[in-house]
């Protein structure tokens, strides 16, 4: 049953403080900062005296409320810890100590990061000068539960044992994500190099290639296309060891397209043409996200097309902002690529999609990449590279397996990803209830 407390304004139990230097030339002061919604001070840069515009500078101790007259109507009040005393603050953060036989501060620390608190503040900003800056006066009118010192200390006692659980289960819900993220690549890359995949196969990587000439011999390929099937390279050694019957090969040759997008970006069209115009930021890894979408007209849809028009099953490669990261294109989309993005499609004959996608978003890619980017001003993947990383080529039999090991794994990971994303949300559902129990005195 909830606890009837008197309700008093924090005027009647803080006042304002004002611990004012004037800035010396030469003295370095460190700053004190105040985040959004009840996520507390922190330290900003140092400042020089000479470098700050304000004509006085005020220090903070231990235990003062401090505000931040802008943005405090959306939760941007705090209460300074140890480790920010004596930091400074200008006069658009205004100081207030408790009355510490009435008020302790860790009490008015918890209130301050409750819904109910940002409202009053909010409330107090309203009809103000200045952008809505919440006046000293004003904040000392919002109002908080207040029972007996005693009774507060034993309340925050149980709100910080409760918040340090909370705090260790969320603390081992990241790791366990860490170590998923860390794992998946290692994973991808002993499967494209043969370690989950011994033993002899029906068929070799070094037929599909020859295979792959006989097909492609006799075909012409336009100059934008940096694919190369009739003419494959297999190299003598490649970044990591091989099973017998793979062979390492070059990326250019088990595609049968491999071409950059026109370097230049369209004027986007205002309205839902359904005809998509791609950016770098729309192609995640094994994901291709839409949640932004720019469209172009049909002639722009065209002429970004000349070289090639994607096709479902296409794999999409990032060349720079970001670099090396790949998504296939899914069916039911009608796009265009513009600036910093490369189509890449596999010979069906020679190589699995899903093979190619793994590569590209592995570290057997990524670290060729770098290698080669090492030294340039903007590292990106450029065209006449592309063609020349190492490929390491399975069997046909081994990349069927390799196919269904790793979807049966990235379904077992998207899982576990799904239930640590909805326990991640009932346990930062979790505070806010504890602190909604805390105040109302059922705790």
């Amino acid at each position: 049953m909830s606890v009837q407390w008197p309700i008093v304004t924090l005027g009647e139990v803080a006042t304002p403080i004002e611990r004012a230097e004037v800035p010396v030339p030469g003295t370095t002061y460190r700053q004190i900062g105040v985040k959004l919604w009840g996520e507390g001070a922190y330290e900003r840069e140092s400042i020089e005296g000479s470098q700050t515009k304000y004509a006085r500078l005020f220090r903070t101790e231990t235990g003062d409320i401090i505000v931040n007259k802008i943005w405090a109507r959306n939760g941007s009040v705090a209460v300074t810890p140890d480790s920010l005393a004596g930091c400074y603050g200008s006069g658009e953060f205004p100081m207030f100590a408790p009355i510490r036989n009435r008020l302790e501060p860790r009490w008015i620390h918890w209130l301050t990061k409750t819904r109910a608190f940002w409202s009053q503040c909010d409330e107090k900003s309203r009809g103000t000068s200045g952008k809505n800056r919440i006046r000293p006066e004003r904040f000392l009118e919002v109002q908080i539960p207040l029972p007996p010192l005693a009774e507060q200390r034993r309340i925050v006692a149980r709100i910080e044992e409760l918040a340090a659980q909370i705090h260790e289960a969320c603390s081992t819900r990241k790791s366990s994500t860490t170590e998923l993220e860390a794992f998946w690549p290692t994973v991808v890359t002993d499967c494209l190099t043969g370690r989950h995949c011994s033993g002899p196969s029906n068929q070799s990587a070094q037929l599909l290639l020859t295979l792959a000439v006989q097909r492609h011999r006799n075909r012409d390929t336009p100059k934008h296309n940096n694919a190369h099937p009739g003419s494959p390279v297999v190299l003598t050694e490649g970044p990591l060891p091989l099973p017998q019957g793979w062979v390492w090969t070059t990326l250019g040759s088990v595609l049968t397209h491999l071409v950059d997008c026109v370097n230049d970006t369209p004027d986007f069209a205002d309205s839902d043409t359904r005809l998509l115009g791609l950016k770098s930021t729309n192609v995640k890894p094994y994901e291709l996200d839409l949640r932004e979408k720019w469209f172009v007209t049909a002639n722009d849809f065209n002429h970004w097309n000349r070289r090639e028009k994607p096709m479902s099953g296409d794999v999409l490669l990032t060349r720079e902002a970001p670099m090396g990261q790949a998504c296939l294109l899914p069916a039911g989309h009608q796009v265009c690529l513009t600036q910093r993005l490369m189509l890449l499609r596999p010979d069906p004959d020679t190589l699995a999609p899903e093979i190619l996608l793994h590569y590209l978003n592995s570290p057997v890619f990524h670290d060729q990449v770098q290698e080669v980017c090492r030294g340039l001003t903007v590292p990106h993947i450029r065209v006449k590279d592309a063609p020349s990383f190492a490929f390491p080529l399975p069997p046909k039999d081994k990349q069927r397996r390799i196919v269904a090991e790793l979807d049966a794994l990235q379904a077992e990971v998207d899982a576990l990803k799904r239930l640590q994303s909805e326990t991640a949300a009932e346990l930062d559902a979790l505070l806010p209830s504890v602190l909604d129990k805390a105040f109302k005195g059922e705790l």
